[in-house]
């Protein structure tokens, strides 16, 4: 997904980590590690500040977009967090679990 200004990109990934790249340069800017399954999804926050991911271990993650420091773990999904968004406006967060139920925090 592409932050708002277009500036950067975040990329999720089977070897549990979502990546965030320099769109113009293609340079990794910083790789968010923790998760210990696969990152099925993540979005950058509207004011591109925090990055959400989601995974198999059952997690969603927070993350400071500048600095790679996790934030806070959103856990309460019995299976697979298999998507994640932010609201329009950046102050709530909603996950998809394959269980077919979604959470809004």
């Amino acid at each position: 997904k592409f932050s708002k200004d277009g500036r950067r990109v975040v990329t999720a990934s089977r070897d549990r980590t979502a990546k965030i790249w320099d769109t113009l340069t293609g340079r990794l800017l910083l790789t968010l590690s923790g998760h210990t399954s696969y990152v099925n999804a993540c979005d950058f926050s509207p004011d591109g500040t925090r990055v959400i991911t989601a995974s198999n271990d059952s997690t969603a993650r927070i993350w400071n977009a500048e600095n790679g420091t996790l934030i806070l773990v959103l856990e309460g999904h019995t299976l697979a967090v298999r998507s994640c968004a932010f609201s329009p406006d950046g102050s709530r967060i909603i996950t998809a679990c394959g269980d077919g139920k979604a959470r809004v925090f």
